[in-house]
């Protein structure tokens, strides 16, 4: 059975009256070493793994898989033994000669310094990023999760990022925060985290998270380096409608999408089921879709500096 965080904030008492979780990710379970996060599939759908600077030839890499074990909040990190609890987290890649190293021993990654001794270069600049996240009639919207970090100062380190458009743009969030160890050394402990995303992820259906991972090879750095588990989107119900409250209509007729506003409208896109970008334009507040297949398109516009998605279908 999985976790379920108690994550104490300063937060207005209508959040938690109302706030509910709509996405989780669990990562699933199975002690299967060496399991690639790009080759991790779960209920939400594909995990990627991104280079976001240079990689060398064994630089770490993100693994999905229960050799870091995905403990409870305050408990230490283990392996396999009696769970197989999967976390997503940082580990080394395999090494042949001149020593043998299997892939993956959980947590624990490769800080280098014998690059110019046994070309074995880890240099390390990698994100792996979520599946597109549907946040269409939420607001407010909280991540939670629970993770442990070490590594060394900002140099080996893990931080949170965030898209709005399906993982063309890229923000960062939040450099977390080193994890204690408490009685866990040098294991670590696993620690309960939570953070507000930006006001573009409300009612927006295209958002992602990642975890980027960054180590120098310079032989420094202390385990464990990033595992988490547990991954939650929590917010307040909207109404995919919500563009009515500023006297704002989407709708379709045919294969025209109709906008009807009092202010002036930007289209900021339109987008299909996948996340794909349809290329198409305003004109006269309509939108002609003819040349489009039909199905369920999301359109995405902004009035007076407020971003709004309506979804509508098209025959």
């Amino acid at each position: 059975m999985k976790k379920i965080y108690l994550i104490i904030a300063i937060c207005s008492a209508a959040f938690f009256a109302n706030a509910q979780v709509f996405w989780t990710e669990t990562f699933g379970t199975g002690c299967n070493q060496g399991q690639l996060a790009s080759a991790f599939t779960g209920a939400n759908g594909a995990w990627t793994i991104t280079s976001t600077g240079t990689n060398d030839p064994y630089a770490n890499t993100f693994f999905v898989g229960a050799q870091e074990a995905g403990n409870a909040i305050g408990m230490c990190g283990t392996g396999c033994a009696g769970t197989i609890d999967a976390t997503l987290h940082v580990g080394n890649v395999a090494i042949t000669t001149p020593i043998v190293v299997a892939a993956d021993n959980g947590a624990s990654y490769n800080t280098g310094g014998v690059c110019a001794s046994f070309s074995i270069c880890v240099i390390t600049n990698k994100r792996a990023e979520s599946p597109i996240i549907n946040c269409t009639g939420k607001s407010s919207i909280n991540i939670g999760f629970g993770y442990m970090e070490n590594g060394q100062t900002t140099i080996d380190d893990a931080s949170l990022w965030y898209s709005a458009d399906g993982g063309t743009t890229w923000t960062l969030l939040n450099n977390m925060a080193k994890t204690s160890f408490g009685t866990c050394s040098p294991q670590g402990m696993w620690t309960a985290y939570a953070y507000a995303l930006p006001a573009s992820a409300n009612n927006n259906p295209f958002v992602k998270i990642g975890f980027n991972w960054t180590n120098n090879d310079d032989g420094a750095g202390t385990d464990p380096s990033f595992a988490v588990d547990d991954i939650t989107l929590s917010g307040l119900s909207v109404g995919i409608a919500d563009a009515d409250a500023a006297s704002l209509e989407i709708f379709s007729n045919g294969n025209m999408v109709n906008i009807k506003s009092s202010e002036a409208v930007k289209l900021k896109g339109v987008y299909d089921v996948l996340g794909r970008t349809i290329t198409v334009s305003l004109e006269d507040n309509s939108i002609n879709m003819e040349t489009q297949p039909a199905g369920i398109y999301f359109v995405r516009v902004e009035v007076k500096g407020q971003v709004y998605t309506k979804k509508i279908f098209i025959k």
